[in-house]
């Protein structure tokens, strides 16, 4: 008798949401109810979705808050027009392209694997902190396009703040797997941790502890009460400036003081018989409308989903796109960007003719600098690999075919894991997303923004309107793209659109879902890729973590959340 392996493979699935009356998706249920009782009291999208933000930074601290920055897409149905809030997050004025020296160590053991620094000082701590941008972009969102007061708005986040939010076992786990660099800074301790130093954590399953944050709630209803000045000219800055210059930061008040969030035209691509709509300039939206004006050129739905043939073409139009981009983006108001000849057709036609159903004959390399019109000599950056980031994404559609897509962020995990004492406002590190090496493109400077991963999307096809986006990184462009491919080549659902197994070309070898099947995989490998088997489960952030909504041409709302994370939520409401 042959023997068997009779192991069972671990499957997380979920069901479609469905409704017709306004729908909420975000990371965790207390963010996506605040969204949903905006909708039930008579707000739009926009205003559900500032309520949601300003509360996800509440209960989900490590991911984004008060601190950090972010960028959204948002589509107004009556007046027809889509439009983008850029809230990233700025260096300050006092920084230079060489403030944090290379320790010639290898690479750093954060997110994004560049130099690393003595100290990993723009990885943790004081000086890592780049200026927020949160408060500006969602209280300049609501004024523009919302319908209800910032105090309103606000509500449900300073009722979390004040009152506590559960702590679950993935509350208790998240703070675990940063507990030494949590108890480095005194504040952070007091607000994160027991009295002891350690992670609060519950014993069973009802009546779980609650993580309190006293402070923060007094600084969110000053800006309820005041509006953004609370936060950026008044009593925050000033402790923020002061504390963060004790610690060897440049910051200054008038960094806060100075700081503007951005109203904007976003950047708008055909693909196919869609329109995707998402952000442009040194954002992953950028390098998402690149690959998708790439793999536009090629049939993928006569290769058929997850085929060999269909992965190995847009992985090979990931890799393209990602060796463009550490090439030439950056703020394009520091440096020459190339936007418009980088997102062009004819630029995409010559990009694509490299990429073929053939085996590999080797990574590609940065599109010719003399014609995409670039004037400096700058090398490109070249980071080692990528690990998952901490960052939020939501989507809101109501009723009315009003559809916001937003992503915001602390960066990594908690941060810089700086809480500013008496304010409980935990920073970004921000400053980790520039190249420490001086000379490149996107080196740190004064003033300028840091290249960011977050690519929140609209997507207009067929009288429908979905809004998608995600969490994690750099595999976010990844993600988004395959995303934009299931719905638009496949017609899947929503759901079913982000269940589906993905690959990830953000690091040097492929990352392949271990969903996909072994043939698959084999043919990859036979083809050429270096394959990284990844095995999902609940917390391990092997790929990026998306949720969405689509809107159908009849009203109809269809929701979607990560399957492998465990707090996503979809809230839909009837009519």
């Amino acid at each position: 008798m042959t023997e068997q392996d009779t192991r069972t493979d671990w499957q997380l699935d979920r069901a479609e949401t469905m409704a017709r009356g306004g729908m909420v998706a975000a990371k965790t249920p207390l963010a996506a109810e605040a969204g949903v009782a905006m909708l039930r009291g008579g707000g739009n999208a926009v205003d559900a979705a500032v309520a949601t933000a300003f509360a996800a930074g509440v209960v989900e601290p490590w991911m984004n808050g008060l601190g950090g920055g972010g960028y959204l897409v948002a589509h107004l149905a009556e007046r027809g027009e889509t439009v983008t809030v850029e809230y990233p997050m700025v260096a300050p004025a006092g920084a230079t392209a060489g403030m944090f020296r290379l320790s010639g160590k290898g690479v750093d053991s954060a997110l994004f694997g560049w130099p690393a620094t003595v100290d990993n000082a723009n990885v943790v701590g004081h000086r890592a902190v780049a200026i927020p941008g949160t408060v500006a972009g969602l209280a300049l969102a609501l004024e523009r396009f919302g319908t209800v007061s910032l105090a309103r708005a606000m509500e449900s986040a300073i009722a979390h703040a004040e009152d506590g939010f559960p702590v679950t076992w993935h509350t208790t786990l998240t703070i675990a797997r940063d507990l030494a660099n949590l108890r480095r800074f005194p504040a952070t301790a007091a607000v994160y941790l027991d009295t002891a130093g350690n992670p609060p954590a519950s014993i069973e399953q009802t009546n779980l502890p609650r993580l309190r944050q006293p402070d923060l709630a007094r600084t969110l209803r000053s800006i309820a009460d005041e509006g953004p000045a609370a936060f950026y000219e008044g009593a925050f800055a000033a402790a923020a400036a002061e504390h963060l210059a004790a610690h060897g930061g440049v910051h200054t008040r008038a960094d806060f003081a100075t700081y503007a969030a951005e109203i904007g035209h976003p950047l708008s691509i055909p693909y196919r018989d869609a329109y995707v709509h998402t952000v442009g300039g040194g954002s992953g939206g950028t390098s998402l409308a690149q690959t998708l004006r790439l793999i536009d050129g090629f049939d993928l739905a006569a290769h058929g989903h997850n085929s060999p043939e269909t992965l190995h073409l847009i992985a090979q139009a990931f890799r393209v796109a990602f060796a463009d981009r550490f090439a030439y983006l950056a703020d394009p108001d520091h440096i020459d960007v190339p936007l418009d000849r980088l997102l062009s057709v004819e630029y995409a036609r010559d990009r694509a003719a490299g990429i073929s159903a053939e085996p590999l004959s080797g990574p590609p390399s940065a599109g010719d600098r003399s014609r995409l019109g670039v004037t400096h000599q700058k090398p490109p950056s070249v980071p080692e690999y990528v690990r998952d980031g901490s960052t939020t994404h939501l989507g809101v559609i109501d009723a009315a075919g009003n559809a916001v897509s937003l992503t915001q962020t602390l960066l990594s995990g908690w941060g810089s894991r700086v809480v500013i004492p008496g304010t409980g406002v935990l920073l970004n590190n921000g400053m980790m997303w520039f190249d420490p090496e001086p000379g490149r493109p996107n080196s740190v400077a004064g003033g300028k923004r840091p290249l960011s991963n977050m690519a929140p999307a609209l997507i207009t096809h067929d009288g429908r309107v979905v809004s998608i986006g995600a969490s994690g990184g750099r595999k976010i462009q990844n993600c988004n793209a395959q995303l934009v491919a299931n719905l638009v080549d496949f017609a899947m659902g929503m759901q079913a659109a982000i269940n589906a197994p993905r690959i990830d070309a953000s690091i040097h070898a492929l990352a392949v879902s271990v969903r996909l099947p072994a043939t698959t995989r084999e043919r990859l490998a036979a083809l050429g890729h270096r394959l990284s088997v990844r095995d999902e489960r609940l917390f391990t952030g092997e790929f990026a973590s998306p949720v969405g909504i689509l809107r159908d041409s009849d009203g109809t709302l269809h929701g979607g959340a990560d399957p492998f994370y465990f707090p996503a939520t979809v809230i839909g409401l009837d009519r």
